[in-house]
């Protein structure tokens, strides 16, 4: 879960959060400005704000591991995130307002709702766009410096494939796996890992069957790359580097009878 996107890009979208709820403690909207003086309202936005905040990338991590969910487009995955996000919202919110103006009645949730769910979504969608900005970046920052690596191994025999020159050089080239991000390729090696912008389909093509074998439709991994396995529900594939990488129903076949599931 630490891996994916929305909780690696919470240090960059924290100060915003941290903002706005300065502004709303400011302004005083909702009525609040007549509820409570500023220091409450502080304490209001900020913990409010902060929890929503948290809720809805938690939510869209989650969301992005159910595997037809994470077919949708951003803007509809990041919909029903700040959707559910909103559930549980809604009965902090009536927590933190009894604590700090007055107690309300659990049955005024209904109340509350429609408009809390609004704003949590419009929050969520824009958090969404933000990550796919920030995905789009370093993607295209990564093809930049791919582009001028020279085509030629680091022995200099001949020239590497077209798969391999995309990986940076300082990644190496011991290949462990492949895992989709939305429209982009995180490549994991035995140095680490980076994004780079290209199709899982296209990353196949260019390796061939012979490197390794797809096990979800998120993820590819490489032939000596498999440590472990974890059972239970789903199979876990345990990289030599620590990565944990599910194994889907559609493919557990495939990968059982190349006896990864042995290991």
């Amino acid at each position: 879960m630490r891996e994916l996107p929305y909780f690696k890009s919470i240090p960059y979208h924290l100060p915003w959060v941290f903002g706005l709820c300065i502004v709303m403690a400011v302004t005083g909207p909702f009525g609040s400005y007549e509820w409570m003086g500023l220091g409450k309202r502080l304490v209001y936005f900020a913990t409010t704000g902060i929890l929503f905040w948290l809720q809805v990338i938690g939510f869209a991590a989650l969301l992005r591991l159910v595997e037809p969910i994470n077919r949708w487009s951003i803007t509809a995955r990041m919909t029903l995130a700040g959707i559910a996000a909103s559930v549980p919202g809604t009965l902090e919110i009536i927590v933190i307002h009894g604590w700090l103006v007055r107690p309300i009645l659990l049955s005024a949730a209904l109340e509350i709702f429609p408009q809390t769910a609004f704003l949590t979504v419009v929050i969520s969608v824009v958090i969404g766009l933000f990550i796919e900005q920030r995905l789009h970046a370093a993607a295209d920052t990564e093809r930049a410096r791919v582009a001028a690596v020279p085509e030629i191994d680091t022995q200099g025999i001949a020239a590497a494939s077209d798969f391999f020159r995309r990986i940076p050089p300082a990644l190496g080239r011991d290949l462990l796996a492949l895992e989709m991000e939305d429209h982009y390729l995180r490549i994991h090696t035995a140095a680490g890992s980076d994004l780079i912008l290209l199709r899982m389909r296209d990353a196949l093509a260019e390796l061939g069957s012979a490197r390794g074998r797809q096990v979800h439709r998120s993820w590819w991994v490489a032939e000596g790359a498999v440590q472990s396995v974890e059972r239970g529900p789903r199979s876990i594939l345990v990289l030599r580097n620590g990565l944990r990488v599910p194994v889907s129903k559609s493919f557990r076949e495939q990968v059982k009878e190349a006896g990864w599931l042995d290991s």
